[in-house]
């Protein structure tokens, strides 16, 4: 099982140095989320350029934020400056951030992604792509040379988990444990990777690093498609999700992901201080491979 990175910067100049500290650790990749902080397409483009020998993604942008024919040229712009290094994450995203934030309807969510894939996937391999659908259509080409990025999809839910199978290199999760991944995910993926993403706190105060998960990721518990993956790892809540205690306990939980048949683990930090040198620590001397 690989050891990736998982990094929110609020900078660039924080997303080099930390990219460059994950190489150093031995990090296969260092993951960029797209929220409210810099942007992971104009992080990910310079990274790439700054930084050598480790891979690079998104985790994840949600599709309905650009049309295909820019995320593709986005995609192969950063896939040319990082040498092949680049990953897409590409998620459906949720319905109170699409309806409440940005005014968007949330209607078809699986037959919208579809056809962003219809015309996505043709973009990113031969540059060009004529498609007619309900909700994206796309007469367009591009002239972007340099190697194709792969694309991976955040899915949970079965038909998600096929097509994520049929069409992409695999799936991105979030929220989701080891007995789940078991028996849910690694079966409606098939043989396409799995890159988890865990959420960590080293700490020798275990109830108050879940009190502070409990406030930081209360929205997970909300949000229908985690909440499933919550209930059917029996958890209660986020806070539960955790990896919560001293290193070997980080260290067991993590084993625990590899047994479940888990590709990759996308490390991310929620401590602070002396949490977060401790799990640089940990990938250190995991040397980017458990």
């Amino acid at each position: 099982m690989k050891i990736s990175w998982f990094d929110s910067a609020t900078n660039v100049d924080d997303a080099v140095a930390n990219a460059e500290r994950a190489r150093a650790a031995g990090c296969y990749r260092y993951w960029s989320p797209q929220i409210s902080n810099a942007d992971p397409m104009v992080v990910l483009g310079i990274v790439g350029r700054e930084v050598a020998d480790i891979g690079l993604g998104t985790s994840v942008v949600a599709m309905q934020t650009t049309f295909a024919q820019n995320l593709a040229a986005q995609a192969r712009t950063i896939a040319q400056a990082s040498g092949g290094r680049f990953t897409l994450g590409l998620g459906a995203s949720h319905q109170p951030a699409m309806e409440m934030a940005f005014g968007i309807p949330w209607t078809k969510p699986y037959t919208y992604m579809v056809e962003y894939l219809d015309a996505l996937l043709p973009l990113l391999e031969d540059q060009q792509v004529s498609t007619t659908g309900e909700f994206v259509t796309h007469h367009t080409s591009l002239n972007v040379p340099g190697p194709t990025p792969d694309v991976m999809l955040a899915a949970l839910g079965p038909k998600m988990l096929t097509l994520a199978s049929e069409r992409t290199a695999g799936t991105i999760t979030w929220m989701t444990g080891p007995k789940t991944i078991e028996s849910h995910i690694r079966p409606g993926i098939g043989n396409g990777h799995i890159a988890a993403g865990v959420p960590i706190f080293i700490t020798d105060d275990v109830p108050a690093a879940r009190e502070f998960a409990g406030r930081t990721l209360a929205i997970y518990g909300q949000l229908p498609s985690y909440r499933a993956m919550l209930d059917r790892e029996g958890m209660d809540g986020p806070a539960d999700m955790v990896l919560a205690g001293d290193l070997e306990t980080v260290r067991s939980g993590l084993e625990a992901y590899k047994a479940a048949g888990v590709d990759e683990i996308a490390m991310n930090v929620l401590g602070t201080g002396e949490s977060l040198e401790a799990t640089w620590e940990l990938a250190a001397s995991l040397g980017g491979v458990m």
